[in-house]
């Protein structure tokens, strides 16, 4: 009797529930350790759907419960801190502007206060504005007995990038929260923020000035997203088990979910390669249907991008088929929403990746086929003025740009 395959982690963001369910986990503990085993405030840029969620959930698991939900895994033998913390998850795609700016205020606040009760804050009736509250509150704590862990700090910007009133008021209503982390950094044992883009002047990158990006750094290359290694240690069954379903090979399957999904390059030394996790979990879970596309459903059209193509264009999707160049420091610096490139914008929403690195140069192109169909695809709904390719019956106008 055949053993029965362990369930695909498709769309689980908590790690508590993906270990208590006993989902695939691609062990990166190690790597986890490395950065969460001294205290430290770090920034990590990856694209939509590649588990930047689940990443912080696995911090918040490892210093609010210890090592409770990580028996056989890397981390078991290498972590040694024992204390355990009070965690805070923000999750600030959950706060973007809609309606009024002020409508907009009252949310986020909403959801701060909401956050921070968790851990025994109390919003008081005594004419303070919340986040001088927070601030007193956080005073109040002992040194280095918080984690603070951000997801998508980027979210409530890119919402509102084709409105530059709107957004800088956003961005100068968010600074007042980041001032306030800053004012208090010593109750902070350890801060991790992700995003997609780094805009500059939001305080996060102009007053929290040790925070360490690490998004291009090679010993993190491969903290998310999968390695060729990883697909065959981790997925063994699931590949034989596809490649029987297609008549195919191992070998002749892995080139092809390659090809398909894989070549993302994340760090400078561009040795590192790893497949988009959503795309190659989606296919193990329907093989039958073949190697379709999933990029624009696991968050291919960022709301970065979506607002950017508002009031730019894109150039022919052959064009970014070849190798462009584009200054390294304009990928680990941050970006002006009145400067951002096309290049530097469809390298961090994961339409073109590193190819090879120059001195401070960065080349870049399509990782993959399917993220060239889906910029053909994009390319062609931005010609047809927010018509999907379906709506005017041209189904294959992607495909055929994708391969031109």
């Amino acid at each position: 009797m055949e053993k029965a395959l362990k369930l695909l982690p498709l769309g689980t963001s908590d790690f508590e529930n993906l270990r208590h369910r006993d989902q695939i986990y691609v062990d990166k503990t190690d790597m986890i350790c490395e950065l969460a085993s001294v205290p430290g405030k770090f920034f990590f840029a990856r694209p939509r759907r590649f588990g930047k969620s689940l990443l912080l959930s696995t911090f918040e698991s490892l210093f609010r419960d210890g090592l409770k939900n990580f028996q056989g895994l890397k981390i078991e033998q290498l972590w040694t801190d024992k204390s355990t913390y009070k965690v805070i998850k923000l999750d600030f795609s959950r706060v973007k502007p809609e309606g009024t700016f002020e409508d907009f205020c009252q949310y986020f606040d909403n959801y701060l206060e909401a956050q921070f009760s968790l851990i025994g804050f109390k919003k008081e009736d005594n004419g303070l504005f919340l986040s001088n509250q927070i601030e007193i509150f956080l005073a109040g704590l002992s040194s280095s007995s918080l984690v603070l862990l951000i997801d998508e700090y980027d979210a409530p910007l890119t919402a509102c990038l084709d409105n530059k009133e709107f957004f800088e008021r956003v961005r100068n209503y968010l600074s007042r929260f980041y001032g306030i982390l800053k004012a208090n950094d010593r109750v902070l044992r350890f801060l991790f923020i992700t995003g997609i883009t780094k805009f500059n002047k939001t305080s996060i990158f102009s007053e929290l000035n040790n925070l360490s990006d690490v998004s291009l750094s090679p010993r993190f290359g491969t903290l998310l997203g999968y390695t060729h290694e990883e697909v065959e240690t981790y997925f063994d069954g699931y590949l034989t088990q596809s490649a029987s379903v297609l008549s195919v090979s191992r070998d002749e399957l892995l080139r092809s979910l390659t090809k398909q999904y894989g070549g993302f390059c994340f760090e400078r030394t561009t040795t590192k390669k790893v497949f988009a996790p959503w795309s190659l979990l989606k296919f193990f879970s329907e093989p039958e249907v073949g190697l379709l596309d999933y990029w624009f459903e696991s968050g291919g059209r960022p709301a970065a991008l979506v607002q950017y193509l508002k009031s730019h264009t894109l150039r022919d999707p052959e064009e970014y088929g070849k190798e462009k160049s584009i200054a390294l420091n304009l990928l680990t610096g941050s970006a002006n929403v009145n400067t951002l490139s096309d290049i530097g914008l469809l390298t961090q929403a994961g339409y073109l990746t590193l190819k090879r690195v120059v001195g401070l140069t960065a080349f870049v192109a399509y990782p993959n086929a399917e993220v060239a169909a889906a910029m053909a695809q994009l390319y062609s709904e931005r010609l047809l003025q927010g018509q999907t390719l379906e709506q005017v019956g041209a189904d294959n106008v992607a495909l055929r740009l994708a391969e031109e």
